[in-house]
């Protein structure tokens, strides 16, 4: 039977780095459309790179033994 606080760790570092990975990413997309930098745009980016980190550690917990 696996360890599950390996697999909970894992979970963990995949999730921060799909993060970072998603906000660099959707800055850059939200630049190139002229979007202005402001509160809205960072709560948007924040919000889209907490959904896409969660997804992640959902699905390495479910598809990793």
């Amino acid at each position: 039977m696996p360890d599950a606080g390996a697999n909970d760790m894992l979970s963990i570092v995949v999730s921060t780095i799909a993060f970072f990975a998603t906000t660099y990413y959707f800055k850059r997309y939200l630049e190139e459309l002229g979007i202005p930098k402001g509160l809205t745009r960072g709560t948007l980016i924040f919000t889209m790179a907490m959904l896409v980190s969660y997804v992640v550690a959902v699905l390495v917990s479910h598809f990793v033994p």
